[in-house]
């Protein structure tokens, strides 16, 4: 007897086991599936088969997918967003459920999204599984190993991208946490949650990475140069697997403010490549007047993309 869970309708099913072959069809469907992937499943459309025959193939449903009920957690049931794995290609996806009016197109929602499907008067979404900037140097530091320093320079460039383009205001931060890497090669940046652009040198008091710039905790009409300051502090992350400022102590977090206001910034980790280091210590500078523009961090990139073509 196999049990697995219901998203549409909230409960646990119990399946005898089949013991009969499955069909030639479903062999074929599922070998087509696994040489696209479900990242490319829109690409059934390309083949050169009967236009009844593609429809069946591209055609998910729950059937297809296995939720297992060990992997959920309460959060699971709150977002209503379940971790499955797809019967035919054996990978591991989310399946996202909204009412079935929900209005929105792929791109809006996720870049992590592959495909959808409507069953029982829902709308089901397939998730790719996506991993924090946070949980990759939670990894290195567990494994004992180091970022890649490739990854680095390719997210320090998506970021630089996202901050240049105005999308994110200079007085709200960007955390390791709310860096999101895709399996399809995306990178993705959000806004801190709890981020309302007005943080003060009280609020910078907490225990938790601080990100801000000096500037902009002490509400100093911050310009584009205090992206500069987050993204320094970001790499300095990435290189350290530690932020650069937060309590170390555990019982002094006022300490994390001076050490921003005063530029004290613990030593970059001697694994660093010589571009890294000079990088975070050109943008990690109290004084926004000596600090690296955006400007001079696109040139830094575009020198270090030179020397390794």
């Amino acid at each position: 007897m196999s049990r697995f869970f219901d998203p549409i309708s909230q409960t646990v099913i119990e399946k005898p086991e089949s013991i009969d072959p499955p069909s030639l069809q479903s062999l074929c469907r599922g070998g087509i599936l696994q040489s696209l992937t479900l990242s490319n499943i829109e690409k059934v459309s390309d083949l050169p088969l009967p236009r009844s025959i593609k429809c069946t193939i591209g055609k998910l449903s729950m059937r297809d997918f296995h939720i297992d009920l060990e992997r959920l957690g309460p959060k699971d049931h709150v977002r209503k967003c379940y971790p499955a794995t797809c019967h035919l290609t054996g990978e591991d996806v989310l399946i996202k459920i909204f009412p079935k009016n929900t209005d929105f197109t792929l791109s809006d929602y996720d870049p992590s999204m592959v495909a959808t499907f409507e069953e029982d008067g829902h709308l089901c979404c397939i998730l790719l599984p996506t991993q924090s900037l946070a949980e990759r140097i939670d990894k290195a530091k567990e494994t004992g190993s180091n970022l890649e320093h490739s990854i680095i320079w390719q997210t320090i460039t998506r970021i630089l991208h996202i901050f240049q383009s105005g999308q994110i205001s200079p007085v709200t931060s960007v955390t390791s946490a709310s860096v999101m890497y895709h399996t399809n090669g995306h990178i993705t940046v959000t806004t801190h949650a709890g981020d309302s652009g007005s943080v003060t040198a009280m609020e910078a008091q907490v225990d938790k990475p601080v990100y801000e710039a000096p500037e902009v905790l002490g509400r100093q009409d911050p310009d584009s140069k205090a992206h500069s300051w987050n993204l320094g502090c970001l790499l300095y992350e990435m290189l350290a697997l530690e932020p650069a400022f937060y309590d170390r102590s555990g019982v002094n977090p006022f300490s994390v403010f001076m050490d921003i206001m005063q530029g004290n910034l613990p030593p970059v980790p001697p694994n660093a490549s010589e571009s890294l280091t000079d990088l975070v210590n050109h943008c990690l500078v109290s004084d926004p007047s000596n600090r690296f523009s955006l400007q001079d961090i696109t040139e830094s990139i575009l020198l270090h993309n030179s020397k390794n073509l």
